[in-house]
């Protein structure tokens, strides 16, 4: 069990589980540095008002996760390879297009969910 963002990614098996978890945590930090920064249900979580961002690494594929489903069901259309779960997006390791599509979806989860922080 890890207590902070660096144990995950320390423990992280595969290069590719690094460097997209590497990747999204410092689109965060870089970009939302007042959000709380924690793990939550054993991955990394960023945690804003009552939403949040967190990310995930399967074998083949990265995860992102939210609160925000309704924005989840509109990336069906923007990412068509992806799968999708009520409250994240799975992409395979390999779609390195998807990277700004996901930073873009980070983005709106923030926009669309401030209101009330």
């Amino acid at each position: 069990m890890v207590d902070t963002v660096e144990e995950y990614m320390a423990e992280l098996e595969t290069d590719e589980q690094r460097k997209w978890t590497m990747t999204f945590v410092s689109f965060m930090r870089e970009n939302y540095p007042d959000f709380e920064e924690k793990i939550s249900y054993q991955i990394p979580t960023f945690k804003f008002g009552k939403q949040y961002i967190a990310f995930s690494n399967a074998k083949t594929h990265f995860s992102v996760h939210t609160l925000d489903f309704e924005l989840v069901l509109e990336m069906k259309e923007r990412l068509p390879h992806a799968k999708f779960g009520k409250g994240c997006v799975k992409v395979k390791f390999e779609d390195d297009d998807a990277i700004p599509e996901l930073f873009k979806f980070c983005r709106e989860i923030v926009v669309r969910n401030q209101i009330g922080m």
